[in-house]
């Protein structure tokens, strides 16, 4: 009677839970969760969750605190046997009872209880297992029912079991297994794979994908329903609700998660079925996107598989079928196929971010060598105009894709085959040629550099090939920016030795593309650009075409601004201040003209304009009397400039801040966001100019002035007008002080180069306290900035702020505590490559020959060659001991390597700047340098035999310095031996010095003559005088008429022979006037005068030649 009452009680209580009274329904829940916690309680909620009679909301009531109840520590121990058989037959009816119909939430609370009850029990090795059993019985029996609703609510309490009590399906994986297979073969005899049972199965079964990760034994088994699964997720594909197949390609995705290794056995069918799903267009795009999205996640974690099973060149050929469709001939084109995935997602874009990640995941000339093999019989057909387009599309992602340099073989084949594609007879053709053009010339940097002769005609056949329709569109096609800015990006990654020789080509076409007649101001004002760019990259080989330029520019910027001219007045502006780096004189000339300009702009409130600070800079240099006599409202507008700039930057930053907290916040719940966005290949010394040059279209170019040429002028003002800034000092430094936070590395290096000058204009007006205030302040701020800025010119830039400090500051430059210690490390990472801006890179034969043609890699040589400057001015800052041991731990390295050589006259660019700065840090060494004149005495040996001239001067330069340097004979004589027989065999007419260097070689000669008479023979003497008279170093008869005077006092016997010229070449000297100084002027005219008074007879045979010898001598 008493458990009677109870249990009536406790349904009570769930009735009054659902009363709309608050109060009640928080008493009820109290009384039934505290006071009836016992086991009959529990049996009871057991039987009103399983009474269909009851009302959902009771039973959900009843599950809900049974799962709590169920779940709690001990709570299944304190029944007894029978209790423990009520709960499970009470649980188990519960779930027979359930139906389709049945609310979610009550399905689900069901299923939870009963795999709680099953956690409880799955250890025993009783009766009460054989439950565990039961239940599993009863959901395969609904599995395969041959019932629809039955096979339906079967794989729901399939799926939710998993889902709930993972531990449960992890102990009973093998039967979990057998159920979905046994599901599914059944569904596939029956040909109804694509249902909605069949798709809780798969959800089930992949949420029991991580639980093998433990169970290696078992492993084969899931292995085994990998061709069920791909089964299923082609039949969903093809379903109303195509959607259903997301959760095969999820299922892909985690075994290639969590256990790739199992998807080997499988790969082939796996591979095989998505390329089918990726290729049928006529299945939904979104389908076709999540195939080739798995596709790319097979890639990433069985590429090398792929390989071996020979899948790879199947799966290359489906991306290319994807990419070979007619591309939009709208204002995007061709950058349909660049769109990031997490922009746009589509077959194409997805097909190109594969090819993209394939290619920078792959070794970059074997994917390069596979891919040519591919592509050149779809390029060379002419049946499908597409398929080349296709072939082109195909090449240029892979190669914004590679991550290492090209070979020449395929490098050369990439390029052959954007050669062809340009003179395509189809536009379509032509045009994707271009792109690719475009794709190749970005980021295969710097190796392509190399084919500039090859390259750069192509852009000119770009321009040959635009119709009069095409250069008159009254807006900039994406075609025409992309190649306009493609050849700017191409041309400054040039060296411009390798760029001179097109010069003339290219600005033939771009001067004509700049005339107003033929051509829409959208084109004019990319022309412009391009022709700014060109001049700024080869300075003085531009000067031919200086005045046709000025010609074009000039008049553009004068005329008065309005919203079409805007444009084009201040690209017209930039042409001018590029214009002053190619002829200084001819500029000189127009500069007051520009001025005038200027001040027009000023006075139409027009100051404030694109470029027209960077002018002003320019003019400083030129008439900086001028500029002086306008400071006032010069300054003002720079300042405003600089401030407003500094505001636009902190608000850019707050707005980004803003929008990474709403990235982090927005969750995408497809399994295909979590594919990272593809890298854009190794170009980095290109790609962030191609991203700032590609916005040239009006909504892009601003008319606000960018604060880094407000601080740039600013600095060209305080460089050339000293006194006119002065007054100024204390609010330039609380302007420019504002941009040393900024985000833009242009900006933060501007600023510090202000900053610098200023605290120079302190240092020069004897404030000695306050340049060393700024220097003490900035210091930490431009090691950090050397360390990790990305662009070489302005690592350069600050690096030589520091040099210049060193060399104003001296000693004081080093109080700060730790400062040595910052800078020497700066060196030492710089001469190990450790800098953020410098290329990992090592110093082969490839990395010599790409450094004469690339630009990047010539800049990168520069970073080295600005810390070859500071090293110098930090040794002359502190004593020669101190310097000595920080010189000792930044070249233990490669003074290891370099004493380990020989002598090859092979010089590298790296070694020859090796060899330069063990040189310039001898001078601050003092004595202590002797310990390294053996590495130097090497270096001159190995420069002397090298094939370029300037190499070679500075060989000459060393053994000079070394001669000078040399404290006693001993140390001479070692030297000599060790250096002298290179500059005697120079001497020879038949080596491959000219004329002018024998001559600087036979004053090195003489030179060591007067040290040592271990080289003084016949030969060497007859070599010697084999290249006098000097026509073009006069200066070197200093040490010549030094050594034959010597020559003449020690060891006249051996000069004897060579008397007579001797005589000839100091007369004709002395007459002609060619000593280079009074000394050496009186030293020929007392040998003269000795040869005179000891071979008379000499002497008055060889003076008839000239006339006025006697009275030469007279003078002593």
């Amino acid at each position: 009677m008493a458990l009677e009452k109870s249990r009536s009680k406790v349904v009570q209580l769930l009735g009054d839970m659902m009363n709309s009274h608050s109060d009640l329904v928080h008493q009820s829940t109290e009384e039934l969760t505290s006071l009836y916690a016992d086991p009959d309680s529990t049996i009871e909620l057991c039987l009103v969750l399983g009474n269909c009679a009851r009302l959902p909301a009771m039973r959900k009531c009843s599950g809900h605190i049974l799962k709590n109840r169920l779940g709690q520590a001990g709570m299944w121990k304190k029944m007894n046997l029978a209790q423990q058989q009520e709960v499970q037959s009470a649980l188990l009816n519960a779930l027979k009872t359930m139906s389709t119909n049945d609310d979610e939430n009550l399905q689900l609370t069901i299923v939870c209880c009963v795999g709680l009850v099953m956690e409880q029990v799955m250890e025993a090795e009783d009766a009460a297992a054989e439950w565990n059993n039961c239940v599993f019985s009863h959901i395969e029996e609904l599995c395969v029912s041959h019932e629809k609703l039955a096979q339906l609510l079967g794989s729901i309490c399939y799926k939710l079991l998993i889902k709930t009590t993972p531990n449960v399906a992890e102990k009973y994986l093998l039967r979990t297994k057998a159920i979905f297979t046994n599901a599914l073969e059944q569904a596939k005899a029956n040909g109804e794979l694509g249902t909605l049972a069949t798709e809780n199965l798969l959800a089930g079964w992949s949420l029991a994908i991580p639980l093998f990760r433990n169970h290696a034994s078992d492993q084969d088994e899931l292995v085994a329903t990998l061709p069920l699964i791909m089964e299923l997720t082609h039949a969903f594909a093809y379903q109303p609700n195509p959607k259903r197949s997301y959760r095969g390609f999820d299922m892909l995705v985690k075994l290639n998660k969590h256990m790739p290794e199992l998807v080997w056995p499988e790969l082939q069918q796996v591979v095989s079925k998505l390329f089918v799903l990726a290729s049928d267009t006529s299945l939904a795009d979104e389908i076709r996107v999540q195939a080739i999205i798995t596709l790319r996640n097979c890639v990433r974690h069985k590429r090398r598989h792929i390989i071996r099973l020979k899948l790879m060149d199947k799966l290359l050929m489906t991306l290319f079928n994807l990419l070979a469709v007619k591309p939009a001939l709208d204002a995007d084109g061709e950058d349909l196929y660049l769109v990031d995935a997490q922009e746009s997602q589509s077959p194409l874009s997805e097909a190109a971010q594969t090819v993209l990640f394939i290619a920078s995941q792959s070794d970059t000339n074997r994917v390069a060598q596979r891919a040519l093999r591919l592509m050149l019989p779809k390029l060379v057909q002419q049946k499908s105009a597409v398929q080349r387009v296709g072939g082109h599309l195909f090449l240029a992602l892979m190669a914004k894709g590679f991550t290492d340099l090209l070979a020449d073989e395929p490098l050369n084949s990439f390029v052959a085959v954007v050669e062809k594609g340009v003179h395509d007879a189809d536009p379509m053709v032509r045009r994707s040629a271009h792109f690719a053009l475009a794709i190749l010339a970005e980021n295969l940097q710097p190796e392509i550099t190399v084919l500039a002769p090859q390259v750069l005609p192509l852009f000119c056949e770009f321009f040959d090939q635009m119709t009069p329709e095409q250069r008159m569109i009254d807006h900039e096609t994406e075609s025409q920016t992309r190649m306009f800015c493609t050849l700017e990006i191409y041309c400054e990654s040039l060296r411009r030795e390798a760029l001179q020789p097109h010069l003339g080509e290219l600005m033939k076409r771009l001067m004509f593309t700049a005339s107003p007649n033929n051509n829409s101001a959208s084109l004019r004002q990319l022309a412009l650009s391009a022709i700014a760019s060109l001049a700024k990259m080869s300075k003085d080989m531009f000067k031919p075409h200086f005045d046709e330029v000025m010609a074009i520019a000039m008049p553009l910027a004068k005329q008065s601004a309005n919203d079409d001219e805007t444009l084009l007045r201040t690209q017209a502006i930039q042409v001018l201040n590029m214009l002053s780096l190619v002829d200084a004189e001819k500029f000189e000339l127009r500069a007051p003209e520009l001025m005038e300009c200027f001040m027009e702009m000023l006075q139409d409130d027009l100051g404030a304009q694109v470029f027209t600070f960077e002018l002003l800079g320019v003019l400083a240099k030129f008439i900086p009397k001028q500029i002086a006599d306008n400071i006032e409202p010069i300054i003002g507008g720079v300042f405003t400039a600089i401030k407003e700039g500094a505001e636009e930057d902190k608000d850019s930053d707050d707005e980004k801040d803003d929008d990474e907290c709403e990235a982090e916040t927005d969750c995408d719940a497809s399994v295909c966001a979590e594919e990272d966005s593809i890298g854009d290949g190794h170009g980095d010394q290109t790609e962030n100019d191609a991203t700032t040059r590609s916005a040239t279209s009006s909504e892009s170019l601003s008319t606000s002035v960018a604060p880094d040429e407000a601080l740039m002028c600013l600095k060209a003002l305080a460089v050339h007008l000293p006194d006119a800034v002065v007054p100024y000092l204390s609010e330039a430094e609380r302007c420019v002080s504002a941009c040393t936070d900024s985000h833009n590395e242009l900006g933060r290096r501007a600023a510090y180069e202000v900053l610098t000058q200023l605290a120079a204009l302190h240092f020069h007006k004897g404030d000695m306290e306050e340049a060393k205030r700024q220097w003490n302040e900035l210091m930490p701020d431009l090691v950090d900035f050397v360390e990790t800025a990305k662009e070489t010119a302005n690592v350069i830039g600050v690096m030589n702020c520091i040099t210049m400090f060193l060399k104003l500051l001296k000693s004081d430059a080093l109080e700060g505590e730790g400062f040595a210690d910052m800078i020497i490390s700066v060196v030492r990472r710089t001469l190990r490559r450790k800098l953020s801006c410098q290329f990992n890179i090592g110093q082969d034969t490839k990395m010599s020959v790409l450094q004469q043609w690339s630009q990047a890699l010539y800049a990168e040589m520069q970073v080295m060659e600005a810390v070859g400057d500071l090293l110098p001015a930090f040794g002359q800052s502190m004593s020669k001991r101190q310097f000595a041991t920080h010189f000792h731990s930044i070249s233990t390295r490669f003074l290891k390597s370099l004493r380990q050589c020989k002598p090859t006259g092979q010089i590298t660019p790296h070694l020859y700047f090796l060899y330069n700065l063990v040189f310039r840090c001898m001078e601050p060494l003092g004595v202590i340098a002797e310990q390294y004149y053996d590495v130097l005495c090497y270096s001159v040996v190995d420069c002397m035999m090298d094939d370029k001239p300037h190499v070679r001067d500075f060989a000459i330069d060393v053994v000079h310095w070394l001669l000078s340097h040399v404290h006693d004979d001993d140390s001479a004589e070692v030297i000599i031996k060790a250096t002298s027989s290179v500059f005697i065999d120079a001497l020879d007419a038949q080596s491959k010095l000219s004329s002018a260097e024998r001559e600087r070689v036979s004053a090195v000669v003489a030179r060591m003559l007067l040290s040592t008479d271990s080289i003084l023979t016949e030969a060497t003497l007859s070599l010697l005088y084999a290249n006098f008279p000097l026509r073009s170093h006069l200066s070197e008869y200093t040490h010549v008429v030094q050594a034959m005077r010597h020559l003449y006092d020690t060891k006249p016997i051996v000069l004897e022979p060579h008397l007579r010229q001797t005589l000839q070449l100091l007369l004709e000297a002395l007459e002609k006037q060619q000593l280079p100084d009074d000394k050496t002027r009186y030293r020929a005219l007392k040998l003269a005068g000795l040869i005179k008074v000891n071979q008379k007879p000499l002497f008055d045979d060889v003076s008839q030649q000239f006339p006025g010898a006697d009275e030469l001598l007279a003078e002593i």
